[in-house]
């Protein structure tokens, strides 16, 4: 482990490639980690620089150094990378940036190296850190912790009955699995969306059925492949993304996060910076616009016309149904932990739904649902929230995958036993 900053007339390596110089980081590590015999590719090391940057909160935390390292205040500087929280520490589990690291002006105690990892601002040298270390795994291989998440250390706890949920397997009847034809989003939507070369128009066919999976990654490769079917031409709606910060250097801020990289960035309940649409298509409210007119977060609309400032779409059930309305772009302000900014995105609240997320479809009735597991469910009662959008069996189907991709009848219901262990 290096320090913050190189000595003078020497080269950058481990921690001190992510504080020395942003513009010269990629020539940096292809330097120090190539050699006559064997080379890194730039296009890979790139492709990892953007994904630690995105999900290591290790990584974050060297970037934060950065920008406190260009204010001279700061020549005393050092990152402590804490060993011991206050909170128990389980194997592998993500951490957040507030228990992980602290940036600490002066000088230490002694008795802080053996439970922190502490960098300096500058010094001659590498520094041993130790083995046990809950960090230790993730500074030295970071392709395989790439959240930052903890490895092997001391005081790992061993609680097999209450420290997790309790996955149960359970059955699902013959008659309500799909049958896998080799490729499962075919298989699932042409099982959901029978004669919908037909039917694709239709405001009552699409308000009556709809696929719910777990995760949003299944929901966009869902809309993708029905939008794809849906006969004539696309528009495509780009946002316009901005970040707003209370840092006293603003604008290097935001030379650190350019546009396109915020472009990139997705969170749950906002729409994405592209959004493909063709009139006739199944859209979402992802805010609440106007209920009075039932403009609700959760409203489903089929699109009737794309214009360049307005989609207007035909609410699809509830009290609304078959009401046609008009929806603006809007500015959504985006306040992310992970991130020293909070996003300003515009762009029309939406989202394409011939497919949703299990905890999105909650609150919808339906009389056809297809319920796609890639994998299990992962979180309390999400099993039963999908099977209950159904009104009867007849309309329920499942397309359960294993490991080799094939159909499978048994999947887990997670179920926290600790919900019920005082009624």
């Amino acid at each position: 482990m290096g320090s913050l900053l190189p000595v003078a007339g020497r080269q950058p390596r481990y921690s001190q490639l992510y504080v020395f110089d942003p513009q010269t980081e990629l020539a940096d590590r292809l330097a120090n980690f190539s050699s006559s015999e064997h080379s890194l590719r730039p296009d890979i090391v790139t492709g990892l620089m953007k994904l630690f940057d995105v999900t290591n909160e290790l990584v974050k935390s060297f970037r934060r150094v950065r920008s406190q390292l260009l204010d001279p205040a700061s020549a005393n500087l050092r990152l402590r990378i804490v060993g011991a929280r206050d909170t128990t520490s389980r194997q592998y589990e993500l951490p957040t940036g507030a228990e992980l690291a602290g940036l600490i002006p002066g000088d230490f105690l002694p008795d802080d190296e053996g439970r922190d990892i502490i960098i300096d601002h500058c010094s001659e040298g590498l520094k041993r850190i130790t083995t046990v270390h809950p960090k230790y795994d993730a500074l030295h291989f970071p392709v395989l912790f790439p959240y930052g998440e903890d490895g092997f250390h001391v005081g790992i706890p061993y609680d097999p009955v209450h420290t997790a949920p309790t996955p149960d397997w359970i059955q699902i009847p013959e008659s309500l699995i799909i049958q896998n034809t080799g490729a499962p989003i075919q298989s699932i939507t042409s099982e959901i969306y029978a004669d919908f070369s037909n039917q694709f128009h239709s405001a009552s066919y699409l308000t009556e059925r709809s696929i719910v999976t777990p995760t949003n990654s299944n929901v966009t490769e869902i809309n993708s492949h029905m939008l794809a079917l849906v006969p004539g031409r696309g528009q495509t709606y780009f946002s316009s993304d901005t970040l707003h910060t209370d840092a006293t250097d603003p604008a290097r801020l935001e030379a650190e996060y350019p546009t396109e990289f915020l472009n990139n960035l997705s969170f749950n309940g906002c729409p994405e910076h592209q959004i493909d649409l063709k009139v006739f298509t199944p859209i979402m409210l992802l805010r609440n616009l106007n209920p009075d007119i039932g403009l609700c977060n959760g409203t489903r609309l089929m699109v009737i016309y794309l214009g360049h400032y307005v989609i207007r779409g035909v609410i699809m059930g509830g009290t609304f149904d078959g009401k046609t309305v008009a929806i603006p772009r809007i500015v959504l302000n985006v306040n992310d932990h992970r991130w020293p900014f909070v996003l300003k995105r515009r762009q029309f609240p939406i989202r394409l739904c011939y497919a949703m997320t299990i905890n999105k479809s909650q609150g919808q009735t339906l009389h056809s649902v297809g319920v796609y597991l890639p994998k299990p469910v992962f979180s309390h009662g999400q099993l039963y929230v999908a099977i209950s959008r159904v009104k009867s069996a007849a309309g329920l189907r499942f397309l359960i995958l294993n490991d080799d991709k094939t159909p499978f009848n048994h999947t887990r219901n997670i179920v926290y036993s600790e919900a019920f262990t005082d009624l």
